[in-house]
């Protein structure tokens, strides 16, 4: 070979003599009688490895990494050309590496393989202990003695070592996790990472700061990538992360072929496999009876030998042609797998009434259908599909067993070795025979009728009346309507268990479905079934478009169809949607449940939650154990198939075996420490704490939880929002509107901030409207005393404009100060929700999320809540009547009979809330008393 080098030649690293450098490639001087193998370049000096396994070095000697010594044992100074390292003369160099003032060589002597090193000791790089000194030569690293090493990696501080058996090694600095044994400390000796105990590492990669690892999962036989280090900038391919000591799992290379890895200082590239793309119509499902093939890809030959019918790949065509029969079928396109046929297949005897005895050169007076030559030689191909009282079609070999562009139509062939007798002709067979596919083709048309003018008028005319009265009906129509319809139909759809599009469009609505439909109550069953036939055919026509949206991008002005989508979403069924969120959703994901198992200690959560305190830190509570492993482990585990777990839960000094209670117990306690003052994260909403509005049952995000410790255990909590959607475990919570709008990027409006703060909206409404109660611009200021300031739901006070505390609220400032506050109050808990969905977005898609309403995105975590009869019986205390009293049981019965809507109903208008008090068996619950009272009505009969 000839070697050329340009840069920076500083210490002689490039090997061009006493050069500073070149920006041109100039000529190493290197024998170019020896044939280069591989080339390693370090941080000042390089070194090469040729075919014969001599290893040559040159630049920087600063530390001893080139491994150059006199006799005496002492380093030689910088070498400015390559310099064959003599000491390793007895020795064949298998692989050589080169970091930041050290190098490394797999060498083989005596059949024995080793793993060698020299240079700079510092923080390990070596892998040969804490307590060395530079190494000057080359020296073996005993920590691999007896371990069959067949490749080292260098970049900087840090290396990395693979056997032949798979398994991989890591040394050196660990600053920034990049040795991937989960903490940030260094390594002196090679230490095994014993997160890929159960995989086979086939390639990997080191760069300055972060290391890239590609295995073969043993058990699932798929390929995967990891990553660990320092995340700046992207490098590990992970979303969220500075720094990981963990290897990452990067989702984006499942299903790829990931093959080999190759990593610069600060970037990192994946090779994959060649990957075979096989069209379904090229799949025969037969084998191939020379070379075993099965199910055959590609063109096939079919012929009778005796009584046996055998099948021929191409690839078994060309290594032995004799073995296709004189007359076989040839087939391009796989047969239409539920059609039964019998091959036309024609045994020896028989055959020889159709054929001449002797093979021929060239088919007399024949030519081709596509090419025109004539006649054609060796092989004639006939086709098989031309009826018995037509002329016959023959093709070449050249053109018959190639795609033709005007073949609008799948053809099988006869493929026959002797000519035809006079007179004879083979049997025809009809397409029908084997696909699908008529004999015929054309073009799926819609055909609208044009009318002139006096038929359009005619039209306008006879249907003028209907016309008004629909349009009257589906004017000024509010979007509640539509939405508290689309739920309802939804409902319908699963109780039916049909699809919704099935429904038909005479469908009944059930009177108490409506009832608890505010926007619905008054509306005629008319004009529901004609607005159900419009929402029907607007479904109808979105479903196509649905896949094509970009659901990752945020609503943008550039993003036309994504906006549009967003305006129309609650218009959209869920069965619409479903098959897309499933299939996405659980794309990729082999792991059925977790085989993580976590020690939970609960009486340590309940003391601590005895003392009164928040968690400030997650650490004491249920939750707080829980984000402190998956804080250091990452949360790829939750990742999992539908009806599994991501993890299990073993309750430290509980005889438990978690076969899915135990995960529940845990899940159902942390629901009950976040709607509490067990953890920071959540806070009673104001209509709950003033006992004053609707959804007085609901729970906020605290505004006050802002530090980075609150937003990575608000992320944990979006985290288990996320394994809720997958596994189906759902999550006992209670937010309002104003928390699961944020989550699927809906803008907040007024109505949600009354949701959950009645007072503060009707405080605004009062001051924008106070001079309709005569109140002037000289009585305000001695009525309302408020400045620039406002309390958020937690209570902490925000200045509106800058010193804000300074400027009163007068009459003519009144309009902007409720605009403020109403602004502040939607934003208050922002930072909060965003942390929330980040969570969520690492174990659901992004674009999923988008792809919600807020409605079902709640459905999807939470669930329906359902009202327990049983409890609310225990719980009740009865005034001026007893349990057994007629119109008591006649109350309870009807209870029972209620819909989980009507009794979400009747918990609002007795309790103010919709939702069923939760509790575990660690915490007492809150004992609410429904009190029934029975009036005596005396009805007497009018004389």
């Amino acid at each position: 070979n000839e070697l050329y080098a340009y840069g920076s030649n500083a210490d002689g690293r490039c090997g061009i003599s006493w050069s500073s450098g070149s920006f041109t490639p100039t000529l190493a001087e290197f024998s170019k009688a020896k044939t280069i193998k591989q080339i390693a370049c370090g941080h000042n000096h390089s070194m090469i490895l040729t075919n014969d396994g001599f290893l040559y070095a040159t630049g920087s000697n600063e530390h001893g990494q080139l491994g150059l010594v006199d006799d005496a044992g002492n380093k030689f100074s910088n070498m400015t050309t390559f310099r064959q390292i003599t000491d390793l003369n007895k020795k064949v160099v298998k692989f050589c590496a080169a970091g930041q003032n050290f190098s490394m060589v797999i060498v083989k002597e005596k059949n024995r393989i080793s793993v060698l090193s020299c240079g700079d000791k510092n923080q390990g790089r070596l892998g040969q202990g804490e307590n060395i000194s530079d190494r000057y030569k080359f020296t073996e690293i005993e920590g691999f003695i007896g371990v069959d090493v067949k490749a080292v990696y260098a970049k900087k501080k840090h290396a990395i070592a693979v056997t032949k058996g798979g398994k991989i090694y890591s040394w050196g600095c660990g600053e920034f996790g990049q040795l991937g044994h989960g903490s940030f400390k260094n390594e002196f000796v090679p230490k095994e990472i014993e997160f890929f105990n159960d995989m086979r590492v086939i390639s990997a990669s080191v760069a300055t700061t972060h290391s890239v690892v590609i295995v073969k999962n043993k058990q699932e036989d798929t390929t995967q990538v990891y990553s660990f280090g320092d995340n700046t900038s992207g490098k590990l391919g992970l979303k969220s992360r500075e720094k990981v000591s963990t290897p990452q799992l990067i989702e984006f290379y499942e299903g790829k072929n990931p093959s080999k890895t190759f990593s610069g200082g600060q970037h990192s590239f994946v090779l994959t496999e060649n990957m075979k793309v096989t069209r379904i119509r090229d799949i025969h499902n037969h084998t191939c009876e020379v070379t075993g093939q099965s199910p055959i890809e590609g063109q096939m030959y079919v012929g009778l030998v005796g009584s046996k019918t055998i099948y021929i790949s191409q690839e078994g065509a060309q290594k032995n042609p004799a073995i296709i029969p004189d007359l076989a079928a040839f087939v391009k396109e796989a047969i239409s797998p539920n059609k039964e046929f019998h091959w036309p297949l024609i045994d020896s005897q028989t055959l020889d009434e159709f054929l001449q005895k002797e093979k021929a050169q060239e088919f007399t007076g024949t030519v081709c259908k596509l090419c025109s030559v004539q006649p054609i030689k060796n092989i004639l191909f006939i086709n098989m599909h031309v009826p018995e009282d037509e002329p016959a079609e023959y093709c070449c070999e050249e053109c018959a067993t190639r795609f033709n562009e005007l073949e609008v139509s799948p053809t099988l062939f006869y493929r026959i070795q002797r000519p035809l007798k006079p007179g004879k002709r083979l049997p025809s067979i009809p397409r029908t025979q084997f696909y699908v596919q008529s004999d015929t083709f054309g073009y799926n048309m819609q055909i609208i009728p044009k009318y002139n003018e006096k038929g359009h008028d005619y039209i306008i005319q006879k249907y003028n009346e209907s016309y008004i009265a629909f349009s009257n009906d589906m004017n000024n129509l509010k979007p509640e309507v539509d939405e508290q319809l689309v739920d309802l139909l939804n409902n319908i759809a699963q109780k039916q268990e049909k699809n919704i599009m099935e429904i038909a469009e005479t469908v009944t609505f059930p009177k108490d479905e409506l009832n608890i439909r505010s926007s619905l109550e008054k509306a005629t069953v008319d004009f529901l079934r004609k607005r159900f036939i419009v929402l029907k055919n607007f479904n109808n026509k979105v479903k196509n478009i649905i896949p094509l949206i970009d659901f990752s991008a945020r609503k943008d002005e550039y993003n036309r169809i994504r906006n549009v989508y967003s305006g129309c979403n609650m218009y959209i069924f869920w069965d619409i949607k479903a098959e897309l969120f499933d299939k996405i959703l659980y794309a990729g994901v082999s792991k059925t449940a977790g085989n993580i198992r976590i020690k939970v200690n609960r009486m340590k959560a309940s003391k601590f939650i005895g003392k009164g305190k928040p968690d400030h830190t997650g650490e004491y509570t249920v939750f707080g154990q829980l984000f402190q492993y998956f804080k250091t482990a990452g949360y790829n585990c939750f990742k999992v198939t539908k009806d599994a777990n991501p993890f299990s839960v073993q309750f430290v000094g509980e005889a438990s075996i978690d076969a899915g209670g135990p995960y529940r117990e845990a899940i159902s306690q942390i629901c009950t420490e976040l709607q509490s003052t067990a953890l920071p994260l959540m806070i009673q909403s104001p209509n709950q704490k003033n006992d004053g509005g609707q959804f007085r049952e609901k729970w906020i995000l605290s505004p006050s939880a802002n530090s980075l410790n609150h937003m990575k255990m608000y992320e944990f909590l979006g985290v288990l929002m996320g394994t809720s959607i997958r596994t189906k475990n759902f999550l006992n919570l209670d937010l309002p509107s104003f928390v699961w709008k944020q989550l699927v990027d809906v803008p907040l409006t007024r109505k949600d901030l009354e949701y959950i703060d009645r007072y503060t909206v009707q405080c605004l409404d009062d001051i924008v409207n106070i001079h309709k109660k005569g109140i002037t611009e000289e009585s305000f200021n001695d009525l309302i005393q408020e400045n620039f300031i406002t309390c958020l739901s937690d209570g902490s006070e925000v200045e509106l404009i800058p010193n804000g505390r300074s400027y009163r609220v007068t009459f003519d400032r009144r309009e902007e100060y409720a605009n403020l506050v109403e602004t502040f109050r939607l934003n208050e808990m922002k930072k909060q929700a965003e942390a929330l969905r980040k969570g969520l977005t690492l174990v659901v898609p992004e674009g999923l999320l988008n792809l919600l309403t807020w409605r079902e995105l709640e459905t999807l975590v939470c669930g329906k809540s359902i009202l327990d009869i049983e409890l609310l019986k225990t719980n009740t205390v009865y005034r001026n009547c007893s349990e057994t009293d007629s119109v008591v049981e006649f109350f309870w019965k009807a209870l029972i009979e209620f819909s989980p809507e009507e009794r979400s109903m009747y918990l609002r208008f007795v309790w103010g809330r919709s939702r069923p008090v939760s509790y575990t068996h660690l915490t007492l619950p809150t004992i609410y008393s429904v009190q029934i009272s029975v009036v005596a009505v005396s009805l007497k009969k009018k004389k």
